[in-house]
C-alpha cells in the first residue's frame, strides 16, 4: 500500500491566536490520506489550501508501509528519553556545510586493491612511460615502535605478504619521485588456514559481525552531518536506530570498553601508563574479538588517530598484536608527517577514505571468510562537529559498496559513535548536554536472520526504543558466535543482549547508568491550573481541530472540557548541574555546573466534549520562543471511541480517535475495528 503525506504549517490567526494569549502554537501536521491517487489527492490538497489559508506548502513525499514495523508508544516506558529536535535553533544555527577536501592534485602513483598494489596507467603515461617502484616492509615491534623489514622492487604491481602496511619510493623515466606510505590486505597463508565458516560453532548466528565508530557524534549529529548516509542506513538498508542508547560514562574509553569487554575500567586488571610497572598490557582484558578469533573469524581492529588511541592515551595498549589485521602500525607510521601533507589528506587522498579503504578490502580479501571487524575513525569529528561532513559521500559509497557485492547478505552491521561533542558550543546549551548522552547507533541486520531467529530480529526493533547502554552490546556481539536465544532480558542485568527483551520497566539504575550520565526524563506533577497548562490543554484541542478540519462536513470541532492531570519531564538534576570530570581518569564528576533550562515537556490527560473523549498527550514547550509543539503520534485516546468515529471508519481510518460525527450512526451501529 502506497499513502501520500502532506507536511503543512498553519498559522494561527484572529481568535484562535487571543486563544493562546502570548504564546505560539507552531505545529507540523502530518496527513495520510490512505489510497488516494491522481486527481482525488491533488483536489483534496487544493481544498485544503484554499480553505485554511496555507502559507508553507513544504513537502509531498511518497512513502511505503512497512508491514512488519513494530511501533511502541514511548508513553509505557520508565525512561523518557526527551525528543530533542534535529533542528532546534539553540544548536542548528552552529552548523554549516563545509568545502571539499583539497588534497595534492595529482593522483598517487600506486593503487591499493585487497592485496595487491599497482603503480597506476596515468602515473606511467604522465611520467614517461617506465616507473620503479621499492616498497618495504612496516613491521610491527609494539603499539609505540615499528621497524623496517624486507624491500622489494617492482615496475608493474606488488602483492602484500608479510605485513598490511609499506613504505614506498618510486622514480619515473623522467626523473621525477614519489613517496607515500600505503594500507592493504596480506595474503597470510596462517589466517586462511585457522579460520573458514567450517570452524564456527553450530549455536553460532552463522553472520559476519562489523561494528564502525564515528567520535564523538550525537544522534542528531550525525543526522545533521552525514544526511546521505543516515538516509541510506535507514530508508534503503532499513537499519533500526536506538534512540534511547545512553552513555554510561566520560570519554572514548568508557564508551568502548563495555561493549569489548562486558565491563567498566575499574573492574578490568590494572592498565593506567601514569601507574608505572603495575600497569598492564591491555591484552589481558576479555575481549570480545578473542571469541570470535577461536570461533574461526577474521578479526581486525582499526583506530585512525594513534596519539590518543582508546587503548594508548592513558592505557598501556596492547603488548602482542591484538587482532588479525590491526591498523595502529601505519598511524603511527603518518602520524608525523601530517604537517607535510594537504589538511586531513595524504597525498592525493583523503585520510579517511584511506581508513575506509582498509575496510573494503579486508572485506573483499575475505568475502567466503567469516569476519569480526571493530572500526573507530575519531580525525573529523572528534574536535569539529561540521568537518564530518565531508566525509558523507565516501562513507555513504562504503555503505552501498556493502549492499551491493552482498556482503550485508550475512552481516550485521552496526554503525554508532561513541558519545556525542563534549568540548563545543553545542555542549553549552541544554539540548547539547542531553546529546552528548545520546550518540547515534544503529543496527542492520541481514534478511536471513528475519527467517534463522525471527523473534531475536523483532526483539531488536522493541529495544529501538527501550533504554540501552554499551554494557548491552557485548552480549549481543557474543550472541553472533553463541546465540545464547530470544529471551525477556532482566532488569537485574547490566548487560542485555539486543536480540533479548529489555524490560520496558528499565530505568538507569538498573542499567548501572550514574545520575548525571542518564537521559531519562524525570516527572514532576504539576497543577492543572497553573496558566502554562492550560496553554498546553488548549494547544492539544486546537491542534486536533486542525487534525481534523479538512473532513469538517463530517467531524464536529471538539472543545476542552477539563484537564484531568498534568505533570513536566525535566533533565534529572545530576545532568543539570553536571560540569565535568574532576580527574584525569573520568571516574570523578564535578557537579558545580548550572545549565539552564531552555524546553520543558508537559503531558497532560484532557476530556473533551462533545463525546467525552479522554485524550493524553506530549508536548513540547520552549522558553525562549514561548511556544508549544506537539505531534500527532504524540497523542493517545485513552477511552473507547465506539461508534462516535462511524462517518470515517471506511474513509479516514487516522481519525478514528479524533473525530466525532456531526451525524448519528446507521444501524446497525459501525463496530469499533
Amino acid at each position: 500500500m502506497t499513502s501520500v503525506t502532506v507536511d503543512i504549517h498553519l498559522p494561527i490567526r484572529g481568535k484562535k491566536r487571543m486563544l493562546f494569549g502570548t504564546s505560539k502554537l507552531r505545529m507540523l501536521r502530518h496527513i495520510p490520506f490512505g489510497k488516494c491517487h491522481g486527481r482525488r489527492m491533488m483536489g483534496t490538497v487544493f481544498f485544503m489550501l484554499a480553505t485554511f489559508g496555507i502559507y508553507h506548502f513544504t513537502t509531498v513525499t511518497t512513502v511505503v508501509d512497512i508491514t512488519d514495523r513494530v511501533y511502541i508508544s514511548p508513553s509505557h516506558l520508565a525512561c523518557q528519553i526527551p525528543e530533542l529536535s534535529v533542528k532546534n535553533p539553540e544548536i542548528y544555527h552552529l552548523f554549516h556545510p563545509v568545502d571539499p577536501l583539497r588534497c595534492e592534485p595529482e593522483a598517487d602513483w600506486v593503487q591499493v586493491e585487497g592485496s595487491v598494489a599497482t603503480i597506476t596507467r596515468q602515473a606511467r603515461k604522465k611520467h614517461g612511460g617506465d616507473i620503479e617502484c621499492a616498497f618495504t616492509e612496516i613491521i610491527r615491534v609494539d603499539d609505540d615502535t615499528s621497524r623496517n623489514g624486507l624491500t622489494t622492487t617492482t615496475h608493474d604491481s606488488f602483492t602484500f605478504v608479510n605485513t598490511d602496511f609499506y613504505k614506498v619510493s618510486c622514480e619515473a623515466k623522467d626523473g621525477e619521485k614519489w613517496e607515500n606510505v600505503i594500507a592493504g590486505i596480506r595474503q597470510d597463508e596462517e589466517v586462511m588456514e585457522k579460520t573458514g565458516w567450517s570452524k564456527v560453532p553450530k549455536e553460532g548466528l552463522g553472520v559476519n559481525m562489523i561494528v564502525f565508530v564515528f567520535d564523538s557524534l550525537s544522534r542528531n549529529t550525525f543526522i545533521r552531518t552525514l544526511p546521505r548516509s543516515y538516509e541510506y542506513l535507514t530508508e534503503t538498508l532499513g537499519a533500526h536506530i536506538l534512540e534511547s542508547y545512553n552513555i554510561v560514562g566520560d570519554g572514548t574509553p568508557q564508551a568502548i570498553i563495555p561493549i569489548l569487554t562486558g565491563k567498566n575500567e575499574l573492574e578490568l586488571p590494572e592498565s593506567r601508563r601514569r601507574m608505572g610497572n603495575s600497569a598492564q598490557y591491555v591484552n589481558n582484558f576479555p575481549f570480545v574479538w578473542h571469541e570470535y578469533a577461536k570461533s574461526g573469524y577474521v578479526t581486525l581492529f582499526a583506530e585512525d588517530q594513534p596519539h590518543i588511541g582508546t587503548f594508548n592515551l592513558r592505557l598501556r595498549g596492547f603488548d602482542s598484536q591484538p587482532t588479525d589485521h590491526y591498523m595502529r602500525p601505519f598511524y603511527q607510521e603518518i602520524f608525523p608527517t601530517y604537517g607535510d601533507n594537504p589538511k586531513y589528506c595524504l597525498k592525493g587522498t583523503p585520510r579517511h577514505r584511506i581508513f575506509l579503504d582498509y575496510l573494503r578490502n579486508y572485506m573483499t580479501v575475505y568475502k567466503d571468510k567469516p569476519k569480526f571487524a571493530f572500526a573507530l575513525h575519531a580525525e573529523l569529528s572528534h574536535d569539529d562537529y561540521n568537518l564530518i561532513n565531508v566525509a558523507d559521500d565516501d562513507f555513504h559509497d562504503f555503505l552501498q559498496f556493502l549492499k551491493e557485492d552482498g556482503h550485508l547478505d550475512n552481516t550485521v552491521l552496526a554503525v554508532m559513535s561513541d558519545h556525542g561533542h563534549r568540548f563545543t558550543a553545542v555542549r553549552k546549551t541544554q539540548q547539547g548536554k542531553q546529546e552528548e548522552r545520546l550518540p547515534f547507533v544503529s543496527i542492520t541486520i541481514p534478511p536471513m536472520l528475519n527467517k534463522k531467529v525471527p523473534t531475536a530480529v523483532v526483539n531488536v526493533r522493541l529495544n529501538s526504543r527501550r533504554l540501552v547502554t554499551p554494557f548491552d552490546m557485548n552480549p549481543t556481539l557474543l550472541d553472533i558466535v553463541k546465540f545464547s536465544g530470544a529471551r525477556l532480558g532482566q532488569v537485574t542485568d547490566r548487560g542485555i543482549s539486543l536480540f533479548s527483551e529489555i524490560p520496558p520497566s528499565r530505568t538507569c539504575s538498573d542499567a548501572f547508568i550514574e545520575p548525571h550520565w542518564c537521559a531519562c526524563l524525570t516527572w514532576e506533577k504539576v497543577s492543572t491550573k497553573e496558566e502554562r497548562v492550560k496553554q498546553a490543554g488548549k494547544a492539544i484541542v486546537h491542534y486536533i481541530n486542525t487534525y481534523t478540519a479538512p473532513q469538517r462536513s463530517l467531524c464536529l470541532e471538539i472543545s476542552l472540557h477539563k484537564i484531568n492531570w498534568a505533570s513536566k519531564l525535566l533533565p534529572n538534576k545530576g545532568l543539570l548541574s553536571f560540569k565535568k570530570n574532576a580527574d584525569i581518569d573520568g571516574f570523578v564528576p564535578d557537579m558545580s555546573g548550572e545549565t539552564n533550562i531552555t524546553q520543558e515537556v508537559y503531558q497532560l490527560q484532557i476530556t473533551t466534549n462533545p463525546g467525552e473523549a479522554h485524550f493524553e498527550a506530549s508536548l513540547t514547550y520552549n522558553l525562549h520562543q514561548d511556544s508549544f509543539s506537539v505531534k500527532i503520534d504524540d497523542i493517545s485516546r485513552t477511552n473507547k471511541y465506539g461508534n462516535q468515529p462511524h462517518c470515517v471508519v471506511k474513509s479516514f481510518v487516522h481519525l478514528l480517535k479524533f473525530c466525532y460525527c456531526r451525524e448519528p450512526p446507521p444501524r446497525p451501529i459501525v463496530q469499533e475495528p
